[in-house]
């Protein structure tokens, strides 16, 4: 059942470029947003920069790579530790700088160490599962995660927990992450491992208490301190006017490689023809429609106060699969909350079939959850 997700999802092309419509609140983002849509391959072929054209992206050779783990020691090149694919990607951070990245993959291999990033527990969502709405619902054409969050849903704003939810999302979508050219992902001859993410960030019921630039650089600090090249592409969906002023705080910050994978879009009640059509580029039909439905339900005020994403109910149909009784009891109950009767909001279907008696898909902590932990 993994295997469909990919499947379902897999190209073997690039992406489309931009059309050049998509601009920020504060400038214009740059045209070619998805010019990184294509995760490059961990070991260039022939130990040669591949040939990709990037355009000041740096893509390292196999002498780089290999120059990288050779400097790391035995504990740094355990299972679980460094690899080809890390020490690619932080040679790629630090632009071939090769001190510099044995430098910051040893940081956050001892950040690993100390923080056990796959077993952080969002407390808050344990103690009120309204807490935050932001987790994996499926994934794009690319194979890459797809993560959806919604401020309108997320009654905490506390900086501790939500770093802790955002190290666990992330932490989440990498372990959904299909594997190199294994047949059963989709994955083409060629094709690199799947290595990011995308993101859609639905600013509706965003306000003056959002902007905390403290958020703000957890973000920025945690993606290029310890998931370097782990972002692909981010939608920033209905962005107020009010988000002006976080924005010329933070974008000085945002590398220009960076802000080229940003696109700003709104959400239109009469005419979301925009929205759907960018959507419609990085995802297949199911899962564009799943995520305009989700942003629809999320905009109806009585339907979004009584939403809570459930994570041991994605547990248990990981563990027990739709067969169990109580799962499907649940799946009823959320379909008859939403205005969309095919909608659910755990993900999108074929989120929902891969995730389906796969509970090795789930972080450890997510393992043992079940309905009755509620």
């Amino acid at each position: 059942m993994l295997s469909s997700l990919w499947r379902r999802s897999s190209i073997s092309a690039d992406m489309p470029s931009d059309d050049g419509s998509m601009h920020s609140c504060a400038s214009s983002v740059a045209d070619g947003a998805a010019t990184d849509a294509v995760p490059g391959p961990p070991t260039p072929v022939g130990g040669e920069t591949a040939p990709l054209p990037r355009g000041k992206k740096y893509w390292p050779t196999q002498q780089e790579v290999d120059a990288v783990l050779q400097q790391l020691g035995p504990a740094d090149l355990e299972p679980g530790a460094c690899d080809a694919a890390m020490a690619n990607r932080y040679l790629r951070a630090t632009g071939g700088d090769l001190k510099h990245a044995v430098k910051r993959i040893r940081d956050t291999l001892s950040w690993r160490r100390s923080e056990d990033p796959e077993r952080i527990v969002c407390s808050a969502c344990v103690a009120d599962p309204k807490s935050h709405y932001m987790q994996v619902v499926g994934s794009d054409l690319l194979r890459r995660p797809c993560i959806y969050s919604c401020l309108a849903l997320a009654t905490n704003r506390d900086v501790e927990d939500n770093r802790k939810h955002m190290i666990s999302t992330f932490e989440q979508a990498i372990r959904l992450m299909p594997a190199a050219h294994d047949p059963s992902t989709g994955a083409a001859a060629g094709q690199g491992p799947c290595e990011s993410w995308v993101w859609v960030m639905d600013f509706h019921g965003f306000s003056l208490r959002d902007c905390d630039p403290r958020l703000a650089k957890i973000f920025l600090n945690l993606s290029a301190a310890h998931y370097p090249e782990r972002l692909g592409t981010f939608f920033i969906v209905s962005p107020p006017t009010v988000f002006n002023t976080l924005w010329r705080a933070i974008s000085r910050f945002i590398d220009p490689v960076t802000k080229q994978k940003i696109h700003f879009v709104d959400f239109k009640q009469k005419d979301n023809s925009k929205l759907q059509g960018l959507l419609a580029r990085y995802f297949d039909a199911e899962t564009t429609h799943w995520l305009l439905r989700e942003m629809e339900d999320n905009r109806d005020k009585e339907l979004a106060n009584s939403k809570a994403y459930s994570y041991p109910e994605l547990s248990k149909l990981a563990t027990a699969g739709q067969a169990a009784s109580d799962v499907a009891a649940a799946r009823q109950l959320r379909r008859r909350r939403s205005t969309c009767k095919s909608h659910d909001h755990l993900g999108s279907p074929a989120f929902l079939e891969a995730v389906d008696g796969n509970p090795d898909l789930l972080l450890p902590h997510l393992q043992l959850l079940s309905l009755d932990d509620e």
